[in-house]
């Protein structure tokens, strides 16, 4: 018996997991009959986070009956089987929920782009603030498209289930920053979306350097940031952190030189380069015209889907949990 952490809860759990922290143990095969939810365990439990009633903490139980209402805690029923891999353990007898659960959980309760943005900061190579936005640096993916779609096999009649296939085909793995996913989501979904349906893409796809442009590029291979094989192009996020002062600045310039002499058309994008939907307009208009692509015209409805997404990834301060 014990508490089964899902949803909010979970997302929060796993967003803000760190590179320097362990990912806990798979839970042993269980069912949520055995899950229980009163004051004095939840008050019992030491957790990674706080919970408050106006940021309570989410947990599973599987039978309506067990949802009571206490402060500082929200229950939500899961009557479908639990496979093997669900949950993972916590201290004592705590469970959270698995990435790819967390994933299934939340895709009954978000907006499509929503749960497709969840997808790419689970498949993603870094990690997030406790307020629910911010990067704060650089960790291995928590799972991939592939093993989510693997587990959604095994539940395929679970609730929130047609939303879930829907948003994974879409979700880009391996991205190492929020605006990474940003650019990710923008090149990649359908125009009735609110995306540019560009090619193919891959984030930090490994380029190898030309062994003759080694030493000059002081390394065997660069990682590009956002890579479009079918047309050797690449999009880099130049970031005020990361790419200032004059090393960086020169071997940012470096890199760039690089791939352009081995034709790979390149494009950087800064902040002030996408910072409002009306610019980042501009902006591909700039990488079409790099990339060589034709330019497309939209539609008045085209053009307000593709706002409203682009006002939506570009919001810093608005909270994944």
């Amino acid at each position: 018996m014990g508490l089964f952490i899902g949803n909010e809860s979970a997302v929060r759990y796993w967003l803000t997991k760190t590179g320097d922290e362990c990912v806990p143990e798979v839970a042993p095969d269980l069912s949520l009959a055995q899950a229980e939810i009163n004051s004095g365990l939840i008050k019992s439990q030491t957790l990674s986070f706080e919970h408050t009633k106006a940021d309570p903490l989410h947990l599973l139980v599987a039978e309506r009956g067990l949802c009571r209402a206490l402060s500082g805690a929200t229950a939500h029923v899961w009557s479908g089987p639990v496979p093997p891999g669900s949950f993972y353990l916590l201290s004592g007898s705590t469970r959270i929920a698995s990435p790819e659960l967390t994933f299934l959980l939340m895709a009954g309760h978000l907006e499509l782009k929503e749960i497709i943005e969840l997808g790419c900061y689970l498949c993603g190579a870094f990690s997030i603030d406790d307020k629910g936005y911010g990067y704060t640096g650089k960790r291995q993916p928590l799972t991939t498209p592939e093993v989510i779609g693997a587990f959604l096999d095994k539940v395929p009649h679970a609730y929130g289930m047609a939303r879930a296939r829907r948003a994974l085909r879409y979700v880009v793995a391996n991205t190492a920053s929020p605006m990474e996913v940003l650019l990710g989501m923008e090149y990649a979904l359908p125009v009735k979306m609110g995306g540019w349906a560009l090619p193919h893409i891959v984030a930090n796809q490994r380029i190898d350097v030309r062994p003759e442009l080694r030493r000059l590029a002081g390394a065997s291979y660069f990682v590009g940031d956002i890579f479009i094989p079918g047309i050797m192009s690449n999009s880099e996020y130049d970031s005020a952190e990361f790419h200032t002062g004059k090393y960086r600045l020169d071997h940012t310039q470096t890199r760039r030189n690089v791939l352009e002499a081995m034709e790979v058309k390149t494009v950087s994008a800064t902040y002030n380069q996408i910072r409002t939907a009306d610019i980042f307009d501009d902006y591909m208009w700039m990488v079409e015209e790099r990339f060589d692509l034709s330019h497309r015209e939209f539609t008045l409805e085209q053009k307000m889907v593709q706002h409203d997404l682009h006002d939506f990834l570009i919001a810093h301060t608005r909270k994944r949990f």
